[in-house]
């Protein structure tokens, strides 16, 4: 017995038809997109915490992670907005040894703006979700 054999004797199968009986496809739609926004944001907000000279490297991986999931969204109205973000994303990335030097030798410096772009990054997933939320 597979595992999708298994959920339908759950009544997984059952479930999921009701919940989209329940749930218009424009809720459901709407679901998906704030939930992709916030797991944007988390990335980016754990990136922003980890900028600091010993957190660097996480705080890149991050940010990695937080591209990787921009590219992966296949919502074309939501395009210019995850275009945004990844132009954002894209510039900190390819200077990330620059930044990351920089950093090494005064913790305080900000090069490139790069707290103030994640700043950014995420005000842009902040305000897509009150937007969307409020239809």
């Amino acid at each position: 017995m597979n595992i999708l054999e298994s959920l339908d004797n759950l009544g997984f199968l059952s479930f999921k038809k009701l919940i989209n009986s329940i749930m218009p496809a424009k809720e459901r739609r709407q679901s998906e997109i704030i939930i992709n926004y916030i797991r944007i944001y988390s990335h980016l907000n754990t990136a922003f915490n980890l900028l600091t000279r010993k957190d660097s490297r996480l705080a890149f991986d991050h940010l990695s992670i937080a591209r990787k999931i921009i590219r992966q969204s296949g919502f074309e109205e939501e395009m210019p907005y995850f275009k945004r973000l990844a132009g954002i994303l894209d510039f900190i990335l390819k200077n990330k040894q620059h930044i990351t030097g920089r950093m090494r030798k005064d913790e305080a410096s900000d090069p490139y703006h790069v707290k103030t772009s994640v700043l950014l990054a995420e005000n842009i997933c902040i305000l897509r979700i009150l937007k969307i939320n409020k239809y």
